[in-house]
């Protein structure tokens, strides 16, 4: 099977999600020793003659063609970052709509985010868009939902938060279509980002990527109760903010889990709690405040249904 791609940039786009994406794809092809996806890469300017498009930081790319000429394809990648809030080309968004109404996939790459949303395509939806530009978002689309995780899924489109975020996005649609297998070897092979993040940190994104191939409404609950220990969300807010209902939330957990939620969120706290307690000398009742108990014996008792054991015989136990 080959994934036909376009990459269309918008004059202003961001040099580093389009790197990213575009050597995601390649690495895909070199590690599967295959053609798996075919990548054409297209300009997003106005005049339909502006071959040469010029990123944010003033680096000029070379294209290969207007998007309006862009035949048919399973995969949009948008890239578009400087000014997009005021972009407006009705003919690019009539291109995304008809994509999507043929069944094909959009990938948004730093803040285009807002050109779906001006195409109308995230409707009783939600999604992720760069940092500086969340509050322009929330203002121009009140009804849209912005996402805390660094990445979203949906059926069709995927957003993400800009910069390496889109290394993530790139990798879980290169698994959601080739295997989380391929995936991890692209991600080992080409990007070694893992030299410089810490062991902890490569294993929390990796278990995110298979949660999210598991279901994209597991994975983005799970990173955003891993977010929220202190002040925890309730289960109602929670699936506000991952755009879904809560009896939908409930029957995935309990097929991909067997539990509900509201456990699996007080099992991550509590994993907290062992951490704090095991590794730092933090008092027991400053621990229950930084993992959201509302007091110390409550914490404990929690603890113990979990572990067998108090968190007070656990930190005596490492002084021994």
């Amino acid at each position: 099977m080959t994934t036909k791609v376009a990459i269309i940039l918008l004059p202003g786009f961001a040099m580093t999600s389009f790197s990213l994406a575009l050597d995601t794809l390649n690495s895909a092809n070199y590690v599967a020793n295959d053609s798996i996806f075919t990548c054409a890469v297209f300009s997003g300017a106005k005049d339909p003659e502006q071959k040469v498009v010029l990123s944010a930081n003033h680096v000029s790319v070379l294209t290969e063609k207007h998007f309006s000429e862009t035949e048919e394809v399973d995969l949009i990648c948008l890239c578009a970052y400087k000014n997009v809030s005021t972009y407006e080309d009705e003919s690019l968004f009539k291109l995304l709509k008809k994509h999507v109404n043929r069944g094909g996939q959009i990938a948004s790459l730093s803040s285009s985010s807002f050109l779906l949303a001006k195409a109308g395509l995230l409707k009783n939806s939600t999604c992720t868009i760069t940092e500086e530009h969340q509050s322009i978002f929330k203002e121009l689309y009140p009804s849209i939902g912005l996402q805390e995780n660094l990445y979203t899924v949906s059926a069709n489109i995927f957003t993400c938060k800009g910069g390496t975020t889109a290394l993530d996005m790139m990798l879980y649609i290169v698994g959601s279509l080739y295997g989380s297998e391929l995936m991890k070897e692209v991600s080992s092979f080409q990007f070694q980002a893992d030299r410089i993040r810490t062991l902890e940190e490569i294993n929390i994104s990796n278990a995110y990527l298979y949660l999210r191939l598991k279901s994209p409404l597991l994975g983005a609950a799970i990173e955003v109760m891993d977010k929220n220990i202190e002040e925890p969300y309730s289960i109602e807010t929670l699936c506000k903010r991952i755009g879904c209902s809560v009896r939908t939330l409930e029957v995935v957990f309990k097929k991909h889990l067997g539990m509900t939620p509201n456990k699996k969120y007080l099992s991550i706290r509590l994993e907290h709690v062992y951490k704090l307690v095991d590794e730092t000398r933090i008092p027991l009742a400053d621990v229950a405040n930084a993992c959201g108990f509302s007091t110390h014996s409550y914490m404990g008792k929690c603890f113990k249904d979990k572990y067998g054991f108090y968190p007070s015989h656990l930190r005596n136990s490492k002084s021994l």
